[in-house]
């Protein structure tokens, strides 16, 4: 009894240690499935009509059915000796009823006995089918065989479950038992892998479900965190330039409406994206010095390419922001090209962070959404990278773009 203990707890150590590894390669094949639905879906025009679901095992069963006539139409196969009702009997009798016997466990058995561990009464159903098919394979033989005199009392005292006429033998018993604990392992498996799968999808879909849920916060949080920078930055310029802030209100309620309008979608054009971060570049200007070097350069292909919203604003924000040196020249140049389905954003400023706020606040939300938001919608897709060089703030975006976006 000891080594059977050990035996079991040395399976469940091997399953718990490979875990992590099997949840892997599930994962694999549900991403492998996926690109292969949704390439699929890309295709949909080669799809003209709906298919009912009992199509597939109807040409499952049509093809069993079909297959052995090839044999049976073969001249060279086909003979008096090999070619009757009985051994038509003997090769589809046993064919039908494991599928029977299949369907029996798949739709009730296994769910209702072996997963509300009724193992006994599962095991007792089969051994009854077990009885009821090998009983109808005599009651079949029978009528094969029967002669005028031959009584269902004869089938009965001395056909049913003998050699006689040789349609019947112990093997014929135990070939049965064999097939229907294969066809048992079968469904248990089956049942247990799809209910696996099932579970891992419903998992895989909630947490899909609150990432865009947070996806959809981060990007309510944008366009008000946006909105708070610019009125201090324009609070800020009433005291040293009425004129200018009157300007920068201007430029504020333009570039709101475009807003407004514009980043409520889930998608907007190059073009238009660009035009905010401009009409934000102006806005930043208004309160800086006249010697800060500002430079924008955009280089697009492509403007009407379709790009998530504020998608950069965080990367120009967080230059124009900490770009301000109270005692020397400050710069921020800002450089945006877009070639096929690549585009790049690269920010260079003089590097001049608020050394009083902790590193926490002082990434602010623009930066800390930003990466999540790159996380969410650009999985692998993206490629971002921020370093200090000779005092000089580096910032690399470079995305890869759907194929048609």
């Amino acid at each position: 009894m000891e080594p059977e203990k050990d035996k079991n707890s040395a399976i469940k150590r091997f399953f718990s240690k490979n875990r992590l590894s099997f949840e892997k390669l599930r994962e694999t094949d549900f991403d492998k499935l996926e690109k292969r639905l949704l390439d699929v879906m890309e295709r949909e025009e080669q799809i003209k009509f709906s298919v009912p679901s009992f199509v597939l095992p109807l040409l499952v069963i049509t093809f069993i059915l079909v297959f052995p006539t090839l044999f049976l139409l073969d001249p060279n196969y086909t003979s008096e000796s090999n070619y009757n009702l009985r051994n038509l009997v003997n090769f589809y009798y046993p064919l039908f009823s494991m599928i029977a016997i299949f369907s029996l466990n798949q739709k009730i058995l296994v769910p209702d006995c072996v997963f509300r561990k009724h193992y006994f009464l599962y095991f007792v159903y089969n051994a009854l089918l077990i009885a009821l098919f090998s009983f109808l394979r005599e009651v079949i033989m029978f009528l094969i065989d029967r002669t005028p005199e031959n009584t269902w009392g004869y089938f009965f005292t001395e056909y049913c479950y003998s050699s006689i006429k040789n349609h019947f033998s112990y093997w014929t018993i135990l070939s049965m038992f064999i097939f229907v604990c294969i066809v048992c392992l079968i469904s248990v498996s089956y049942h247990l892998v799809f209910r696996q799968f099932l579970r891992a999808f419903m998992l895989r879909e909630q947490s899909r479900s609150k990432v865009q849920y947070e996806l959809d916060f981060l990007k309510s949080q944008l366009s008000p965190h946006f909105l708070f920078n610019t009125l201090n930055n324009i609070s800020a310029l009433i005291q040293i330039d009425s004129k200018r802030a009157e300007n920068a209100m201007t430029e504020l309620s333009k570039l709101l409406r475009v807003m407004l309008y514009q980043t409520a979608d889930e998608a907007i054009t190059l073009e238009e994206d660009v035009e905010i971060l401009q009409m934000y570049g102006n806005l930043e200007k208004l309160r800086l010095d006249s010697n800060f070097d500002y430079q924008f350069n955009v280089k697009i292909e492509n403007p009407k390419i379709m790009i998530p919203p504020l998608m950069a604003m965080p990367l120009m924000e967080n230059a124009l922001k900490h770009s301000k040196n109270p005692k020397g020249k400050s710069f921020a140049h800002i450089s945006i090209w877009q070639q096929g389905n690549e585009l790049v954003l690269e920010t260079a400023n003089s590097n001049f962070p608020k050394v009083h706020q902790s590193p926490k606040k002082a990434s602010g939300l623009g930066l800390s959404t930003f990466q999540k938001r790159l996380e969410m919608l650009f999985i692998d897709k993206a490629e971002y990278n921020a370093y200090v060089e000779d005092g000089v703030y580096h910032s690399r975006l470079k995305i890869r773009l759907a194929e048609g976006a």
